[in-house]
């Protein structure tokens, strides 16, 4: 009854343009790499020449470079436009709104800030539409459909359903179907009741951070209980490791989707059931990555532009993450390209004095088999200075210290000291969220040049 009679309701009073996508994205996904870029093409041309139009802030930056949207004949042309930052979205966002767009076709949104740097942003209606497609299509990839119940380990408080009134508590059960736990502070009681809810659904799919996922799964093992499965576990907004992949399909049974999106143009890319790599969400966003010599491979920046908002256009956007290109073609069939991997947030990354960068989430896997420590986290003073905090497992001890100088001493190279501090607990940030890396500095990322390279 949801499925066929509800959700589409809804959407129709709702989402108007909402049908059109889903049928269009349905479509497009299989067509050739070619098709795809083609259209992406397309789309950049006319946002491009609506942001030069309408919108003072990129007619200026535009004008700076020398560049014309009337010259833009293939997506590479796009790296002359200098990359969109955080600050710029700060400082400048009022000339970043296109002038004569109606303001009832466009609602503000914001991000909480997790990297330090809290966003508002303009979306228009009709993009909202676009991104309710997309997530549907990634959705359906993982086998979850409108209508079906959802368990959801969620941090992010703008995202919370209200849960106050009978009105409420209808709407939940009769449109959104979702089992939720706040993640940003979880206690055994929160934990016990989560599950009670769960048992009493029984969803066949976890929507989750992928940190939240793992506490969970460790707060089952951990307790004995074996009776909470899913088919699918869709882990998004961190890193996942390949260890806490295994850990999930372990104790939930079911196999893994990692996704990869963020508030400010919705999904990004995700896997389908081939588990090759996450296809990008490419007939909405245009994914540059821009190489970085100081990392090994492939692996750049992730510069994001949202083909569809034009009533605050967001090009070359820096998102503050990291990733990789993939160069295999999924044996799905789909044209969409695949992201290999993201390697986190560049403030998830050591920067040593000697110029290399490091992966935290890659250094926290070194230590992953050492059954006697729980977790860690890095907190990086200086160039030349890290302190390692350690919540010690059973077996802890000075022979354990020795091990993990010099296991990550084999990453550091001399480049840094490391000291080690004995901690009860490692508290996620008020998101929910995990950070591998804490650091003190002033990112040296943002001096970087990040233009002529990458467009996919």
């Amino acid at each position: 009854m949801v499925r066929n009679v509800v959700f589409p309701l809804w959407a129709k009073r709702d989402h108007p343009h909402y049908r059109q996508y889903i049928h269009e994205f349905t479509r497009t996904q299989f067509l050739s790499r070619e098709e795809i870029e083609a259209s992406q093409l397309i789309q950049l041309q006319s946002l491009l020449k609506h942001a030069y139009k309408q919108c003072p802030f990129y007619r200026k930056r535009m004008d700076d470079v020398g560049f014309s949207p009337e010259h833009c004949t293939s997506l590479n042309a796009l790296s002359k436009i200098p990359a969109l930052t955080k600050r710029d979205i700060q400082d400048f966002g009022a000339r970043m709104m296109a002038e004569g767009f109606p303001e009832s076709n466009r609602l503000r949104n914001q991000t909480g800030g997790s990297t330090g740097s809290p966003l508002q942003f303009y979306v228009d209606k009709k993009r909202y539409d676009s991104r309710l497609a997309s997530t549907v299509r990634h959705n359906l990839w993982a086998g979850l459909r409108p209508g079906d119940w959802f368990a959801q380990l969620w941090g992010a408080r703008l995202d919370q359903l209200p849960t106050g009134s009978w009105k409420d508590w209808a709407r939940n059960s009769l449109l959104y179907r979702r089992i939720e736990l706040n993640t940003s502070s979880i206690s055994e009681k929160d934990w016990a009741g989560f599950i009670s809810r769960v048992r009493a659904k029984r969803p066949r799919v976890l929507l989750a951070y992928a940190h939240s996922a793992v506490l969970f799964a460790q707060h089952l093992e951990s307790t004995g209980i074996s009776d909470i499965t899913f088919d699918s576990i869709i882990a998004t907004a961190e890193v996942l490791m390949p260890e806490q992949r295994i850990l999930l399909e372990r104790v939930f049974k079911g196999r893994v989707f990692n996704r990869y999106g963020c508030r400010e143009v919705s999904i990004i890319a995700s896997e389908c059931d081939r588990h090759e790599g996450m296809h990008v969400n490419s007939e909405a966003v245009l994914v540059e990555i821009v190489p970085d010599p100081a990392l090994k491979g492939g692996a750049g920046k992730i510069l994001v532009t949202d083909l569809l908002n034009f009533s605050m256009p967001l090009i070359r956007y820096e998102i503050g993450d990291v990733g990789e290109w993939s160069e295999k073609q999924c044996s799905c069939g789909r044209g969409l390209p695949l992201l290999q991997n993201v390697q986190g947030r560049t403030t998830d990354f050591l920067v040593l004095a000697d110029g290399r960068k490091v992966s935290g989430p890659a250094l926290t896997l070194v230590v992953a088999d050492m059954a006697d420590v729980r977790q860690v986290q890095f907190v990086q003073k200086s160039p030349a200075a890290i302190v390692l905090r350690v919540v010690p497992g059973n077996g802890y001890g000075e022979s354990t210290r020795l091990e993990l100088q010099k296991r990550l001493g084999l990453y550091l190279q001399g480049a840094a000291s490391m000291q080690i501090s004995e901690v009860e607990t490692i508290a996620s940030e008020v998101s929910g969220k995990y950070r591998f890396v804490v650091s003190e500095m002033e990112s040296p990322w943002s001096a970087e040049a990040v233009a002529g390279k990458g467009a996919q």
